[in-house]
């Protein structure tokens, strides 16, 4: 049979003849309904009663996808991918004229280690002062003069819910600059940075941070942390250079910039310099009149105002340029940092971005559709009282960051969390509907509702928050998980008693006991040992205390109860109360 294409389905799909064939790809739930021939609202219905609840744009992961092609009568397929080592062995083949480049540097280690603070020293800006929390929020790529040449440097935040975008950061860097604080050592996150860049195979160089509050003992432990996790300095015979520094004062900081470039002279960097341009995007974002821009590191060819180009599942023409001053160019060479408008949709950050021509553009362009800068989750657990949020976030990266980090707050906190949307850009009027429909609380991460907005929030009464600090966010979901937490209701023994005499009126058995310890209560229950055996158990349904009715009988009191079908009581046996309290969950 031959293949047809996924937009033009057989006739004969579900109806016992020979299958179409279907592509598998992410799509909305819209673009699925036009592929096979139905109406929207019958794929969602179809949806709802796999527990699925959706909009007629909301992106279905491929796994849904893949259930809703083949209850139509779909043969899936998936499509073939090509990995970014495959992308980059074909660079490595074109040929053409190659030239030295500047190295690109990643700058990782624990957060509030001085990261940030040596690139504002580096490009005299004042990017430490600008920062929320203290924490570089987004991967940003500037590139900085120095005596023996250019260098780019990437800034990666230090947050550990940041791993994924630093991990990204670190495959399209030469070297890695470990920031190593001297008065607090080996960090958790300096270890996850240690083994991220392990990882990437990204040759390291130690910047051992605020050396100026420290003595000479201290910083010797701190290089002996360094070798005990297979960093082996080159003052000891290793290879690993290590260079004392104090980011705030910039002692040293010329000694770990010569470094650098001689480090990256051993590695002999170079670049095709002609032909279709190709890089990596660094981070991607909504802004307004420009629609989506990224970042880019170019590491191969030229990229002009004008070209077509394909990130990802992304594609577009690229409208504007501009450098990491902030000035409008019309090309960009290799090892440039840049940042590009023009996408059709929005990539996300670590995409392979290809400059390809205009014939490929159209072919891509009519074999797509288009799908909204949204991910939607399918909720992990039937769960009644699971938090249900919306994330709508500034950039690509601190949505794939926030998510992590949401989900492992869910396991750590033992509850049930559905991201049902996970979004870039403003909070809109759209996400206030959606979250209204599905009892959802949204939560913006650098965006805020306009004004009419929030107005339409309070009507149709959806909570919406805004923060510009991950901590913060996520203390306040931490605090909702709380207050919405029902207390467990437990049996606790809450007194002990000995039988001193059994009584028969009128066919009831009544214990006659002393109590030892506690109380006993009359909504309690009791438990009967007899030589450390159980003999039975019952509601206790009368509680006297010299012949008047008690609500409970203390400690070093006589009582006398009737328990519910329980009789069997003997001089000497022990009874135990247990009575049913609420407890918090932990």
């Amino acid at each position: 049979m031959a293949m047809k294409n996924s937009n033009e389905p057989s006739s004969a799909a579900g109806m016992g003849q020979d299958k179409a064939i279907f592509i598998l790809k992410p799509m909305t739930v819209g673009a699925f309904a036009d592929v096979a021939k139905v109406s929207a609202g019958e794929v969602i219905l179809f949806l709802l009663r796999k527990g699925i609840s959706c909009s007629r744009n909301q992106l279905l992961q491929e796994g849904v996808v893949a259930d809703l092609a083949r209850h139509y009568g779909f043969e899936v397929v998936k499509s073939p991918k090509i990995s970014r080592d495959q992308d980059e062995l074909v660079i490595e083949h074109e040929g053409g004229a190659q030239e030295s480049r500047s190295p690109i540097v990643v700058v990782v280690g624990h957060v509030d280690h001085g990261k940030t603070t040596l690139l504002d020293y580096i490009r005299k800006t004042r990017v430490a002062q600008k920062e929320k929390g203290g924490i570089t929020q987004h991967l940003g790529a500037y590139r900085v003069t120095t005596g023996r040449g250019d260098i780019v440097f990437l800034d990666t935040p230090g947050h550990e819910a940041f791993m994924r975008m630093r991990e990204r950061g670190l495959k399209v860097a030469d070297l890695a600059i470990l920031m190593v604080a001297a008065d607090d050592g080996i960090m958790p996150q300096t270890l996850e940075a240690l083994n991220a860049a392990k990882a990437a195979n990204v040759p390291i160089i130690v910047a051992l941070n605020k050396v100026d509050k420290v003595d000479q003992k201290r910083i010797d432990m701190v290089k002996q942390q360094l070798a005990k996790y297979g960093l082996s300095l080159d003052e000891w015979g290793g290879d690993v250079i290590c260079v004392p520094i104090s980011a705030k004062e910039g002692t040293g900081v010329d000694k770990l910039l010569e470094m650098v470039h001689l480090q990256a002279e051993m590695l002999e960097l170079k670049a095709r310099v002609t032909g279709p341009g190709i890089g990596y995007v660094l981070e991607t974002k909504l802004e307004k009149g420009r629609g989506t821009v990224a970042t880019l590191i170019l590491q191969h060819g030229i990229v002009r105002v004008g070209d077509f180009f394909v990130a990802g599942v992304a594609t577009g023409k690229i409208n504007v340029i501009m450098d990491s001053f902030g000035v409008l160019i019309k090309e960009v060479m290799p090892g440039n940092p840049v940042q590009i408008a023009g996408f059709d949709e929005m990539p996300q950050a670590g995409d392979i971005f290809r400059v390809i021509t205009a014939a490929e553009y159209k072919e891509r362009k009519s074999n797509r559709g288009k799908f909204p800068e949204l991910t939607s989750f399918l909720p992990q657990a039937e769960d009644k009282n699971a938090l249900v949020i919306m994330l709508k976030a500034d950039t690509d990266s601190s949505k794939d960051a926030l998510t992590k980090a949401i989900e492992k707050l869910a396991g750590q906190e033992k509850e049930t969390i559905n991201i049902i949307q996970a979004g870039v850009g403003a909070i809109t009027e759209s996400d206030v509907a959606f979250a209204a429909t599905a009892h959802a609380t949204i939560y913006g991460f650098g965006v805020k509702p306009e004004a009419y907005v929030q107005l339409e929030a309070k009507r149709l009464n959806v909570p919406v928050f805004s923060f510009y600090v991950i901590y913060h966010l996520l203390d306040d979901i931490k605090e909702r998980i709380e207050k919405a937490r029902k207390p467990e209701v437990v049996s606790k023994k809450v007194g002990e008693a000995v039988v001193r005499k059994v009584f028969d009126i009128k066919g009831e058995i009544i214990a006659g006991c002393y109590v030892k310890t506690g109380k006993f209560v009359r909504d309690g229950k009791v438990v009967v040992l007899r030589d450390g055996r159980k003999i039975g158990e019952a509601k206790i349904k009368t509680l006297q205390r010299e012949r008047r009715s008690m609500k409970e009988v203390a400690a070093g009191y006589e009582c006398a109860f009737i328990a519910e079908g329980l009789s069997d009581f003997q001089i000497e046996d022990t009874i135990e109360c247990y009575q049913e309290v609420e407890v918090p969950k932990e």
